[in-house]
């Protein structure tokens, strides 16, 4: 019932109420879909297109198959905000922490923020795994916790390898 309730919040775009709804680990599941979903205006919106990946990911990723090619709430979700997108091109002097090998923000979204904001410096951890960088024991640890208590960037992007 919970799930329905989700997908129908998320259908309309209802933010507001869905949050006050929801316990803390479905609230998780929905701020993710709201920025999954609202990233992009290019999910099929055809059931039947979610059919044919199911079927083409089943026989092609024996060991994953069609886990992913599921219909999304994002197949459902309006293709317009609720206000103007964003627009990040200026020069905050922002440090960026991206693992190589996270998940839910690809190494290329995270070179990709870091073009837009001219004023930054992106730490790159080689062989790093996860979405989050600090505070994991990383060799990012050092120089984010010099930006946080100091505000000084590196003088240019770093990469650093996994495991220090």
């Amino acid at each position: 019932m919970r799930n329905s309730r989700i997908a129908l919040f998320l259908a309309v775009g209802a933010v507001t109420p869905l949050v006050t709804a929801l316990t803390p680990a479905t609230a998780s599941a929905a701020e993710d879909r709201a920025v999954v979903c609202a990233d992009s205006c290019a999910w099929p919106r055809d059931p039947e297109q979610y059919r044919k990946d199911a079927i083409r990911d089943k026989a092609k990723y024996p060991l994953y198959g069609d886990f992913a090619s599921h219909i999304k709430p994002c197949a459902f979700w309006k293709k317009t905000g609720s206000e103007p997108a964003t627009r990040i091109a200026n020069k905050v002097r922002a440090l960026i922490l991206q693992n190589e090998w996270d998940s839910r923000t690809p190494l290329n979204s995270g070179r990709g923020l870091r073009r837009a904001m001219k004023g930054s410096t992106m730490v790159t951890v080689a062989g790093g795994v996860g979405h989050g960088v600090y505070g994991t024991k990383s060799c990012a640890d050092k120089t984010a916790t010099t930006y946080l208590t100091t505000g000084r960037l590196p003088a240019k992007d770093v990469t650093c390898k996994a495991g220090r």
